[in-house]
């Protein structure tokens, strides 16, 4: 299931864009869950102080209060493996969208075509990497470790464990036994 957020300060677009994207994932046979949102503080707050988590993000560019491309970069640490489609008619900010690594820009001109088209691509990407990632869950908090982003995990101090990554490191209240078991991955090198 590919869990989505849209936020578009203007109604009427939250509803056509959730329209298009359950065609899309419908007609692909995807599971979702949608959330929409007219404010993008409130979409901050769910991510940052309640915890929410979203594979992917559909946001409007030009919103009143906090911008799509400064929600991104806020909502990144908390969500670093998310997925962002930029939905706009200012093309204007596609270089510097592209530099926050999102996943698609889809220009409202050609939204119906553009938005299906990227909904799928991103949710089949979401679907093929499930499940091949680490979880990790604490206090306010989920991060996503895809498998393939893990150079090694390594005991730190105690029972916990840090998984170093090309992230960085991300301490787990774990020890290195129960991270070893639950990755099920031989190919992570593990260190005492």
């Amino acid at each position: 299931m590919v869990r989505i957020a849209i936020c578009d300060d203007e109604k009427e677009a939250v509803t056509l864009h959730e329209e298009i994207i359950k065609d899309s994932l419908q007609s692909c046979g995807i599971g979702y869950e949608i959330t929409t949102y007219t404010y993008s503080n409130n979409l901050l707050s769910d991510i940052t102080e309640d915890g929410f988590f979203y594979d992917l993000l559909m946001l409007d560019i030009e919103m009143p209060g906090i911008t799509g491309m400064e929600l991104s970069k806020k909502i990144k640490p908390f969500l670093p493996n998310i997925k962002v489609v930029f939905i706009t008619s200012h093309m204007e900010y596609a270089i510097d969208a592209f530099e926050l690594s999102i996943f698609r820009y889809v220009p409202k001109n050609d939204l119906e075509k553009r938005l299906k088209i990227a909904v799928a691509d991103a949710a089949k990407l979401i679907e093929l990497e499930a499940g091949k990632e680490y979880i990790i869950q604490a206090a306010g908090r989920m991060e996503k470790i895809p498998y393939r982003d893990i150079f090694y995990i390594q005991r730190d101090g105690g029972k916990n464990s840090a998984i170093h990554s090309n992230v960085g490191a991300s301490k787990v209240r774990k020890s290195l036994q129960q991270v070893y078991e639950e990755l099920a991955a031989p190919d992570i090198i593990f260190k005492k």
